[in-house]
């Protein structure tokens, strides 16, 4: 399994953040619009389990999965279970996360609700490797908002989202 981030151009342009209202509004919002905004200068790569390029794209399923990233970390990171669901319909997949004392590996199951069926349906990955690949992708995520706007990687629900 591999879950990247790849940036192909870093001429984001100008990114204006609009108000966000504590009512209707959240981090998913933030992370929505900016990964609208990045959509044709971003690639979100995510393989494995028998296809080589998930179909994935970034203006909307990066969203679904950054919404879930922190969390997911904090649970791997204390070697519990966990999951990532990529919800969005055409792509449809829930990861589950079971950890294994032996070798700290964590077992990944993949469960599709399309026509798609993994094969494998389990992959193995070091724990250390599977933070590190997750880590980077929150970075390089991280790094881009960093470029487009301070008031975006400085505004408490980003603060939040990229502490945790």
């Amino acid at each position: 399994m591999k879950i990247e981030i790849l940036i192909k151009d870093s001429c984001f342009g100008d990114f204006t953040p609009r108000t966000y209202n504590t009512e209707d509004d959240d981090i998913r919002s933030i992370l929505i619009d900016v990964c609208r905004f990045i959509e044709y200068q971003v690639d979100f790569n995510v393989s494995g389990f028998g296809q080589d390029r998930w179909p994935v794209d970034t203006g909307t399923d990066l969203a679904v999965f950054l919404e879930q990233l922190p969390e997911t970390m904090k649970s791997l990171k204390i070697r519990q279970p966990t999951n990532i669901d990529f919800y969005e319909q055409g792509i449809e997949r829930y990861l589950k996360f079971s950890h294994s004392d032996i070798n700290d590996i964590y077992k990944i199951s993949c469960t599709s609700n399309t026509n798609w069926n993994p094969d494998p349906e389990v992959e193995k990955i070091h724990t250390p490797e599977l933070l590190e690949m997750l880590s980077n992708v929150k970075d390089t995520f991280i790094r881009i908002m960093t470029k487009l706007s301070p008031m975006i990687i400085n505004h408490p629900w980003v603060m939040e989202w990229k502490n945790t």
